[in-house]
């Protein structure tokens, strides 16, 4: 497992990588959608280990968009989705 996914947590369930990203000292359940990895970032397909290896490659994309959604109320995970890529 890479470094960006041990220190996040990070755990690929069903079609979606669940993590965990701490910003201004908060720290809140994110997920962030397979097909998210697969049209963004190059999974190659859903298996776990190609979606965290997508995972790796958007860390930089994944933390600008946590920082932005930090405060957002949820009851669970915050969910990154394509929509929240489409603009590069």
């Amino acid at each position: 497992m890479s470094a960006f996914a041990k220190t996040t947590h990070a755990r690929a369930q069903g079609d979606d990588v669940f993590f965990e990203l701490e910003t201004d000292g908060v720290t809140r359940p994110f997920e962030i959608s397979g097909d998210a990895l697969r049209r963004y970032f190059g999974a190659a397909d859903d298996s776990g280990s190609e979606l965290l290896r997508a995972f790796e490659q958007a860390r930089e994309k994944i933390q600008a968009l946590a920082k932005k959604a930090q405060w957002v109320p949820s009851d669970g995970p915050i969910k990154l989705g394509t929509g929240d890529f489409d603009d590069g």
